[in-house]
């Protein structure tokens, strides 16, 4: 895809934010993308052909700025020789997103998932492989993935209204959960 054409395609998607922002996911049409892109109808389903493809777009887009933000946290996670890194990069990621406001601007993101489970299924593999590099972190695969639902669950209530972004209970949570993933548990010892 040439410069210009992934321009405007991020131009569209950027839109499409806009508008899931303002008017929720169920209320986002092409004509308002493409309105608030500023480009024709026929300029937008160039690069999207239907209300789903751009859905997709979304989500791709999302999850590559999240794997990115991934990368750079467990690069930066220090190598204390315990397991565990990719986790706490994983939750740091979840944090600085909810301390940043990026979790309540995911609100429309996630009522699309929501509204469309063919969404979820096509794209079920990228987040598959995030989870599958938690299970392979060196703690137990069950803790590492309880760990980790416990951070998506503080980005959840965040998402949700019940707690603010910068409410201290989210942060003390956290806190918690990196203590935990420092403190390496086998299934066996929690009942399994």
């Amino acid at each position: 895809m040439g410069l210009k054409a992934e321009h405007s395609r991020t131009k569209i998607l950027t839109a499409a934010v806009v508008v899931m922002e303002r008017d929720g996911a169920r209320a986002l049409t092409l004509d308002k993308v493409a309105g608030e892109a500023g480009v024709s109808k026929g300029g937008l389903t160039h690069h999207f052909k239907s209300k789903q493809e751009l859905f997709l777009g979304l989500f791709d887009l999302v999850v590559g700025v999240m794997k990115g933000q991934l990368e750079t946290r467990l690069a930066l996670e220090p190598e204390d020789g315990l397991p565990g890194r990719m986790t706490r990069a994983y939750m740091r990621v979840n944090l600085e997103a909810i301390r940043n406001g990026e979790a309540e601007s995911m609100r429309g993101l996630i009522e699309m998932l929501l509204a469309d489970r063919g969404l979820v299924e096509k794209r079920r593999h990228e987040m598959c492989g995030i989870h599958d590099r938690l299970e392979c972190d060196g703690l137990d695969p069950v803790q590492a993935i309880a760990l980790a639902a416990a951070s998506d669950g503080c980005w959840m209530n965040v998402l949700l209204g019940f707690y603010g972004p910068s409410d201290p209970r989210v942060v003390t949570v956290h806190e918690y959960l990196f203590a935990l993933s420092r403190q390496p548990m086998w299934a066996e010892e929690v009942g399994q």
